[in-house]
Formats: C-alpha cells, structure tokens, sequence
C-alpha cells in the first residue's frame, strides 16, 4: 500500500458479530479519511484513480488474510472520506466507498450526494464495477 495513503487512512474499528444461531459470522472493519474528494467546478466531488482502487484492494487482501479462530462467512468495509459536501438541501454528505465480501465474490457501493449523482454518476457505476472485478481476479 502506498505510504500517503496509510498515514491518511487509518482503520476505526474491527469487530465480528456472530447471528444468534451461529450460522454467520460478519467482521465489520471501518476505515476513517480516505482521500476521495476533489474541489470541482461548484463543491467538492467525488475522486476516482486507478491509485486508489489499487490501495483498496491491497489494504481488503491483507485483511482477507487475517486468519481467526472464528473466522467470517462474510466481511464488510466502510472507508470513509476525509470531507464533507452540501447536498441541495443543505445535509452534509460524506462520500463512502463499502464493500461487502462472500463465499469469494465481492459488491461494491459507494454513499454519494446528489452533486456527485448528477455530475459523476456513469463514471461512478464504471468505478465500482472496475473495483469488483479487480477484486475478484477479473
């Protein structure tokens, strides 16, 4: 992982929550202040590099790796972006890139404001489907 990117990026929490029956487990790991915002033309928006998605799958292969006594049926992600923007409403959004790992396959969702939906959306959808394949050794 590219040292910016670690010192920027550090991780929130990391907890397993097992289903009342057993049956599954769900680690949960939060990442706090990724770099994934840009000033455009009238507020912040969302950043898309190749970079990132690279940083992204090394710092979820390295957590993949994490060998428990009780390990997950699933694991999810949550990195958070370092900054916030105003939607047309005035409600702070803060961009967030989640990312949901099962039985090998991987689903990609990113939290955006309605600027980013409006100004960015194909590229967005185009990012994720990127990042799932790399992901997955496509």
């Amino acid at each position: 992982m590219n040292d910016e990117v670690s010192d920027i990026m550090k991780i929130l929490f990391d907890e397993t929550y097992p289903s009342s029956d057993g049956s599954i487990a769900s680690r949960n790991i939060w990442y706090g202040y990724a770099d994934i915002s840009v000033d455009d033309q009238y507020r912040k928006t969302i950043k898309l590099s190749e970079e990132f998605v690279i940083n992204l799958c090394q710092i979820i292969k390295n957590d993949l790796a994490y060998k428990s006594d009780n390990p997950p049926t699933e694991t999810n992600w949550y990195f958070y972006g370092n900054s916030t923007t105003k939607d047309a409403i005035g409600d702070l959004i803060r961009p967030t890139i989640m990312i949901r790992e099962k039985s090998g396959g991987f689903i990609a969702n990113f939290s955006i404001s309605d600027y980013d939906f409006a100004r960015n959306i194909d590229a967005i959808v185009s990012y994720r489907v990127s990042l799932e394949e790399k992901l997955s050794g496509r």
